[in-house]
């Protein structure tokens, strides 16, 4: 499983996106690498997947695009939020393998919402 966050301004502009994996994380005790197939895990490092009747809260820290400008010279420089406002989508996908691929076929979208947040 994979959440996706997306950040985005009432423009389109993108201004956050981050991924988090959920599943168990293996290798074959040779390397440092992830393993993906059955045929190859040996060891079981951690598990980070999403288990039934438990509830998971993540918590993504996303900043307003802003800019410090200098209204007066000797003064501080004041922040000044460019957008307001922003359109936060998550996105909970069952993923066959480490490629996202198309979805529908490699990549199926299991829960999807958009909110939008807003700064006074």
């Amino acid at each position: 499983m994979v959440l996706d966050v997306t950040a985005k301004t009432k423009d389109g502009k993108e201004i956050f996106k981050n991924s988090k994996i959920y599943m168990p994380q293996a290798t074959n005790c040779r390397g440092d690498e992830m393993k993906y197939g059955a045929q190859f895990k040996m060891g079981l490092i951690r598990d980070t997947s999403l288990q039934p009747l438990q509830t998971k809260v993540e918590q993504f820290e996303i900043t307003f695009p802003y800019e410090d400008v200098e209204k007066e010279v000797g003064k501080p420089k004041i922040r000044e939020i460019k957008a307001k406002e922003m359109d936060v989508t998550v996105e909970l996908r069952y993923q066959l393998d480490p490629a996202v691929g198309e979805i529908g076929k490699r990549s199926f979208i299991v829960y999807s919402t958009t909110k939008t947040v807003s700064v006074q």
